[in-house]
Parts: C-alpha cells; sequence; structure tokens
C-alpha cells in the first residue's frame, strides 16, 4: 500500500492578486528510484494550507492533498435523555493572503504508475506553463514600429500598454508584468481645477501626483496612495 515517507513545502512566493485563480498548478518533476516515487508539484493556495499533505490512491488516481494545521472540536447534540450525538469538526484556519508554493512529496510502494494525479481534488499534469492558456497566440498593437498592448496567451499583459481618449490625449501609458502595473503613467485628469492636467505615476510601487500648469510647466508633485483627492509631501516647483 502507498505511504507517503516525506513532505515539505517551500517558502511563500508572492503572487500578484489579479494572478490567484490563474496560475495553472502543476507537476513540476516526477522521479522514481529504487525505494520510492518523487512527486514535486507547484501550487497557489492560501498562505496557511501547505504545513501537512497526504496521499490516497485509488484506481489508479494518485491524490494528492496539502492543507493547514487542522484543529478538532466536538459538537454535542442533546436528542433525549438517552441519546446524545456528539460530531467531531475539523477546523482549518486560514488567513487573508495567497502565495505559490513548491510542493514535494516522496512516496513508497506504488507498485503501478498512476494514470492521473491529483491535487486537493483537481488534476494536475506536467506542463510548461506557470498560467492557465486563454488563447492560442499573443495580441498586440504595433505603433511607430514599437510592439505595444500585448496580451500574452495567458490571458496577462505584459510591457507597455497605452490607452488614449477618443481626441488622441494620453489616459495611460503602463509598463506591465504578468498583468502586474511596475511603472507610467497611470492615469491623467486634464482642465481640471484651472490646471492643464494632473498626472498620476508610478514606480516601485509608489504613486506620485503631477500638477501642470495651463503652459505647461510643473506646479507641484505629491505623494498619494492612487487617487486624485489625496496627497502628502508635496513639493512646489519655483
Amino acid at each position: 500500500m502507498p505511504q507517503l515517507i516525506s513532505y515539505s513545502s517551500s517558502e511563500c512566493e508572492e503572487i500578484y492578486y489579479q494572478n490567484r485563480r490563474k496560475v495553472q498548478n502543476r507537476i513540476l518533476n516526477h522521479t522514481i528510484t529504487d525505494s520510492s516515487q518523487v512527486y514535486k508539484v507547484f501550487v497557489a493556495t492560501n498562505c496557511e494550507r501547505t504545513a501537512e499533505g497526504e496521499i490516497k490512491f485509488i484506481n489508479d488516481t494518485l491524490k494528492l492533498r496539502h492543507h493547514g494545521v487542522w484543529e478538532f472540536s466536538e459538537e454535542i447534540e442533546k436528542i433525549n435523555d438517552s441519546i446524545t450525538i456528539v460530531t467531531e469538526i475539523r477546523i482549518e484556519e486560514l488567513v487573508e493572503c495567497d502565495c505559490a508554493y513548491e510542493l514535494v512529496y516522496e512516496i513508497s510502494g506504488l507498485k503501478t504508475q498512476p494514470q492521473i494525479v491529483t491535487l486537493n481534488g483537481e488534476t494536475i499534469t506536467n506542463t510548461k506553463h506557470k498560467y492557465k492558456v486563454r488563447r492560442k497566440a499573443p495580441k498586440f498593437d504595433i505603433v511607430d514600429n514599437d510592439t505595444i498592448n500585448l496580451i500574452d496567451i495567458y490571458g496577462l499583459k505584459q510591457k507597455t500598454h497605452v490607452v488614449l481618449r477618443p481626441d488622441g490625449k494620453l489616459l495611460s501609458k503602463i509598463y506591465y508584468v504578468d498583468e502586474k502595473p511596475m511603472s507610467g503613467l497611470a492615469k491623467v485628469r486634464y482642465n481640471t481645477n484651472g490646471f492643464d492636467r494632473i498626472e498620476m505615476h508610478l514606480e516601485n510601487g509608489n504613486y506620485t501626483k503631477r500638477i501642470y500648469y495651463k503652459n505647461g510647466k510643473l506646479f507641484k508633485t505629491c505623494d498619494t496612495e492612487g487617487a486624485f483627492e489625496d496627497d502628502t509631501n508635496c513639493f512646489f516647483v519655483k
């Protein structure tokens, strides 16, 4: 009968929150030795859900599981003076964050090769794709010999994306990596409060607001959380 000899989990690899459901849980490597088989798998899951591992082998299906530390409590229901029902409740505490992990299952006693491998009920295979494939080919635009607005086969924004108003004025110009905005002009408001424009710029996860006079000269810059209405640490340009 197959037995789990050892189980381990890597440290958390941060995932951009919008990509949590796009990650392709998959087999990274399958190694066979004289005494055991080792499955290394990749999974995106809750930050508290890889503490322990389990396996089952049923009808040519290898069922891998991972979960957090379980706590147990009892629920007691008294039916009458002679009948009391005691139900054991399993509790798994989760937190509000997700991570990517590499999990390693070392298994002994696998006399036949599984036809199907599942991870927490989801069928997984050995694939090179980190994300779920959404389209056959990337989508992009060519402007002045530059490639912009690239959407890859996973449906994720990559590199520079440009958005224009109907009149041709720039609304945003952001550089993306796997859908995550990294840097650039996040948004613009024109003809606001007597100024020519207010720009919101992103760099290293931080936003700055830049306000320009009608003549195009910079009036001031401020730190902001990403909204036009809030600002701190303003610097006025002389």
